[in-house]
């Protein structure tokens, strides 16, 4: 899989994912990233639904269809997805 956002594609382990959601968050705290959903509850149920929905993203932006399989950036990427999706 060929992420569009090229910190996604340096995900290969548990590790790897850990110290990205906790890159992530920082960013967040740090005011890098806006978010659109401030509550747990609003960021999981955005998670959620992005998930649910993900066969646009591929369709018009990866280009490929959703993995059956999908491994530890798949993970990173819906948690990154949750940020910005309302």
């Amino acid at each position: 899989m060929n992420w569009p956002d090229a910190e996604l594609n340096e995900i290969r382990s548990r590790g790897d994912l850990a110290l990205y959601l906790q890159g992530l968050a920082q960013r967040l705290h740090d005011g890098e990233l806006q978010s659109e959903n401030l509550a747990t509850a609003d960021f999981v149920d955005a998670a959620g639904r992005w998930t649910k929905a993900m066969e646009g993203f591929f369709k018009n932006v990866v280009r490929q269809p959703v993995p059956e399989d999908p491994d530890w950036a798949m993970i990173a990427a819906i948690f990154r997805a949750a940020v910005v999706y309302e």
